[in-house]
């Protein structure tokens, strides 16, 4: 049975009774300088793991982009000169207006990322 529900003054006279003792000057200082330690310890962790997992799915691809050569059956192709294809010019106007307004966005974002995001 716990007998602390029975008679819950037992303790508080023996804490009465304990010393009061002071903490050393440094206690602030060590106890913060172990939770950065702790703090470089989980990033660390956290990069190697994101780290790990990108190669994981890189080396899965390559084994997937393997598999899919290995497996596919290619026609024999026996072209004895190279052709090269054929611009056709508004669709390629066109992929290059795309292309430059994708650009600028990108650049955009990076520039105003940078603007609001001071204080990190």
């Amino acid at each position: 049975m716990d007998s602390n529900k029975k008679n819950p003054d037992i303790l508080e006279s023996l804490f009465r009774q304990m010393p009061e003792e002071e903490l050393p000057a440094s206690f602030r200082l060590n106890v913060m300088q172990q939770i950065a330690k702790e703090t470089v310890k989980v990033r660390k962790r956290n990069e190697w793991f994101g780290l790990a997992a990108v190669i994981v799915a890189s080396l899965g691809m390559l084994g997937m982009a393997a598999a899919f050569l290995f497996y596919m059956d290619f026609p024999q192709i026996t072209v004895p000169k190279i052709t090269w294809p054929k611009i056709d010019l508004p669709i390629f106007s066109f992929y290059f207006y795309i292309g430059i307004l994708t650009l600028f966005l990108l650049f955009l974002d990076y520039k105003l990322r940078k603007v609001f995001r001071k204080d990190e």
